[in-house]
C-alpha cells in the first residue's frame, strides 16, 4: 500500500512514468501477498479475528454487488476516457507541432493502454456465476479489444508523424493523410474482428444444438455415446477459441473452468458412471445458457 500510494503521488510530477510503475507494482504486491499473509498470520489471534471479520463483512452478496458495480464503473470510465483521448490528439498536434516529446508520450500512453486494458478487463471479470454473466463477459472482452486496437492504431499514427517530423518540418502536412489511413485501417480491423466473432457464435450455436440433440436421445446406446463424444469434441473447440483475437493473448469464448466442468459432466454421461443423469441435466442447462448467448449473434452469411 505504501508503494502504491507513493506511485500515485508521483503521477502529477515530472516522474509520472516511474510513479505509474510503482503504482502497478504496489497493486501486484498487494494481490500476490494476500495468500502468504493469510498463512503467516494463521496462528495469530488478533489478525485472524480481523481477517474473519473482514470476510464476514465484505464477502457478503450485498458487498459483492457493490464491488462489482465499482469495478464496472471504473471499467466504463477508463473505456470512455481512452475512446475520446485519441480524438483530440490531432488538434493538440496541429496547435503545437514542434512538441515532439509530448507527442511521443501520448503515443506511448496509448500503446500501454492497448496492452493493459484487455488484461484489466479480464482481471475485473466476475469469478462466480461464470455462465450467468457470460454475455456481459464476452461483450466486455470484445469492446476492450476494439478500444485497444483503436488506441494502438492512433499511437502508430502519432509515432509515424513524430518520426517524419524529425527529418523535416514540412512533413507536418502528412498528418491528415496519416489520420485517414490509420482510421480506415482501424475500421477494417474492427469489422474483421467482429465478423470473426459472429462466425464463432454461429458455428458454436450449430454444434451445441447437435450436442443437445445427442444428449436428449435415450442413454446407453453405443452409437449415441459415440455421437455425444464427437459432438462434444466440436463444441469444446468452439468454447476454447479466443473470442476477441485468434492469438494466445485473447479471451476465451467461455471460461476454462466452465469448459472443464462440462467435459467432466459429459464424460460421466457417455461412460454411464454413477450420477450420469444429474450430470446430463446440468450439462443441458449449461449448454442452453451458452446457446442463448450465441443465438443473439448468429450471422449465417458472415
Amino acid at each position: 500500500m505504501v508503494i502504491n500510494s507513493w506511485g500515485n503521488a508521483l503521477y502529477d510530477t515530472p516522474y509520472r512514468w516511474p510513479g505509474l510503475v510503482l503504482f502497478i507494482g504496489g497493486l501486484v504486491l498487494m494481490k500476490r501477498g494476500a495468500a502468504p499473509w493469510k498463512g503467516f498470520t494463521g496462528g495469530w489471534r488478533a489478525p485472524k479475528r480481523i481477517r474473519h471479520w473482514a470476510i464476514a463483512t465484505f464477502q457478503t452478496p450485498e458487498w459483492e454487488r457493490r464491488w462489482w458495480a465499482m469495478k464496472i464503473t471504473a471499467w466504463g470510465l477508463i473505456a470512455f476516457r481512452y475512446t475520446v483521448y485519441p480524438l483530440f490528439l490531432s488538434d493538440r498536434i496541429v496547435a503545437a507541432p514542434d512538441q515532439l516529446l509530448n507527442h511521443e508520450k501520448d503515443a506511448l500512453q496509448m500503446l500501454a493502454f492497448s496492452f493493459l486494458f484487455p488484461l484489466f478487463t479480464r482481471w475485473i471479470q466476475p469469478k462466480g456465476n461464470l455462465l450467468e454473466r457470460l454475455e456481459g463477459r464476452v461483450f466486455r472482452a470484445m469492446a476492450s479489444r476494439t478500444l485497444a486496437n483503436f488506441n494502438a492504431a492512433s499511437a502508430a499514427a502519432v509515432l509515424l508523424y513524430t518520426g517524419l517530423s524529425m527529418f523535416s518540418p514540412d512533413n507536418v502536412k502528412v498528418l491528415p493523410a496519416l489520420a485517414v489511413t490509420i482510421g480506415f485501417a482501424t475500421v477494417v480491423a474492427t469489422h474483421k474482428m467482429w465478423t470473426r466473432f459472429r462466425k464463432l457464435c454461429t458455428q458454436a450455436h450449430k454444434n451445441i444444438q447437435t450436442l443437445i440433440r445427442a444428449l436428449e436421445k435415450p442413454a446407453g446406446e453405443v452409437e449415441n455415446q459415440s455421437a455425444i463424444q464427437d459432438a462434444w469434441d466440436m463444441v469444446e473447440r468452439d468454447l476454447r477459441t479466443r473470442a476477441d483475437t485468434g492469438y494466445g493473448f485473447g479471451a476465451r469464448f467461455v471460461p476454462e473452468k466452465v469448459t472443464a466442468a462440462l467435459g467432466e459432466a459429459l464424460e460421466t454421461v457417455w461412460k454411464g458412471l454413477p450420477g450420469h443423469q444429474e450430470a446430463r441435466d446440468q450439462a443441458l442447462a449449461d449448454l442452453q445458457i451458452i446457446l442463448g448467448v450465441c443465438a443473439q449473434r448468429i450471422d449465417s452469411v458472415a
